[in-house]
């Protein structure tokens, strides 16, 4: 209100205060009325006051008016702020259709504010890119990777780099959406991969990813390193390679520390390595001593004398002949006999006699001959091989 309609309505309520205190006066008996001079000015006061009033009560009027309009603005603009504020927060929180909804009923209210229409454009495209995601979503799901790929490429062209919190959760998606690419590729190539090399590069591969898809292939390419370390460790063990089977066990367990089947194989793997070792010790100490018992054999009882025979011919000389057996088990070579003869009617000692086996050298189990004579005999005697030597090879 300006002082010039401030200063009129003090001067109305004065009139009016006048007025009603001359209608007050004229109206009691016994009062002396105003003189006649008074009596004009009241009269001249009177219309002067009723001058003012009209104007005043317009004044009155359109003040009120503009009054009431700019309260009914505020209140349009605090519900309009309100609405854009509700829209951020649920941009933010990744509802962008229910934002480009309240953008819309504030743009209504205030069709010329350009942040309205800013804020509700920016809106409106990330409710696309978010319908675009969850398609590319059902397409991982569905196995169409390179049409997912090329979909996610496109919007990481769009936002990837736009640092507009709107675009937040957008991105979120986005690289939730683009592990998942990679995690699904990588799963299907378990199948083609035999070995655990192989199998730890892909594992190096997705322990660099995060989230529940990362998390199952990664369990799953462990499960497959120490299946097939279990597998190696089974062959080796069947060649009794036991440090190769400790080895391929231990190899599984660098990736799966708790793995209960790998460990108690481990287990199993020790024990047949003790019993084996205790076996093959009992073994070398008997071959030790069978091989101990073949060298003495060998040395001192390789020949086996056969088929000796003395013959006096008829000028009493006496002819012998044998056969020598090798009994040992390698070969022997320089075969010689020495023999004693006896009288066949009194067993008295006539003489002895050396000679050499034909061929030179037997085989284990070869057999040869020897024969010589012994002179002036003059009757039938016996013959006694008393020693043979003979040279290991």
């Amino acid at each position: 209100m300006t002082e010039e309609v401030r200063q009129a309505v003090l001067e109305v309520a004065a009139g009016t205060e006048a007025l009603q205190r001359s209608n007050a006066a004229a109206g009691k008996p016994g009062e002396n009325l105003l003189p006649e001079n008074q009596a004009v000015i009241s009269k001249r006061g009177s219309k002067r006051a009723f001058q003012w009033i009209i104007p005043l009560l317009l004044a009155g009027v359109v003040g009120l008016g503009l009054t009431l309009y700019y309260k009914h603005e505020q209140s349009v603009n605090r519900e309009v702020m309100a609405l854009q504020q509700q829209a951020k927060k649920e941009a933010l929180a990744g509802r962008y259709s229910d934002a480009v909804q309240l953008l819309e009923r504030a743009e209504e209210k205030r069709p010329r504010y350009a942040v309205l229409a800013r804020d509700r454009e920016l809106a409106s495209k990330a409710a696309r890119l978010q319908t675009q995601l969850a398609d590319v979503s059902k397409q991982l799901k569905s196995q169409k990777l390179g049409e997912g790929e090329k979909t996610l490429k496109e919007i990481a062209d769009m936002i990837g780099k736009r640092e507009e919190p709107l675009f937040a959760p957008l991105q979120k998606v986005l690289a939730a959406d683009q592990v998942m690419l990679k995690v699904l590729r990588i799963k299907g190539e378990l199948d083609k991969l035999s070995t655990v090399d192989a199998l730890a590069d892909k594992l190096d591969t997705v322990r660099g990813l995060s989230g529940q898809e990362a998390e199952a292939v990664k369990v799953q390419i462990i499960n497959k390193i120490t299946g097939l370390s279990y597998s190696s460790a089974e062959a080796k063990l069947r060649k009794k390679d036991f440090a190769g089977a400790l080895a391929e066990v231990d190899n599984g367990l660098s990736y799966d520390t708790g793995n209960e089947k790998l460990t108690a194989y481990r287990k199993q793997i020790a024990q047949a390595k003790r019993e084996f070792e205790k076996a093959e010790a009992k073994r070398i100490q008997l071959a030790q001593q069978k091989a101990a018992e073949e060298e003495l054999n060998n040395r001192t009882a390789a020949v086996n004398v056969s088929n000796l025979k003395a013959v006096l011919d008829d000028y009493g000389d006496l002819s012998i002949t044998g056969t020598i057996t090798n009994g040992a088990t390698r070969p022997i070579y320089s075969i010689s006999v020495n023999m004693e003869i006896y009288s066949n009617s009194s067993g008295a000692y006539i003489g002895n006699v050396y000679t050499d086996v034909s061929p030179f050298r037997l085989n284990p189990g070869e057999s040869g001959v020897f024969s010589t004579s012994y002179y002036g005999v003059y009757e039938q005697a016996q013959v006694q091989v008393t020693n043979a030597s003979w040279y290991l090879e």
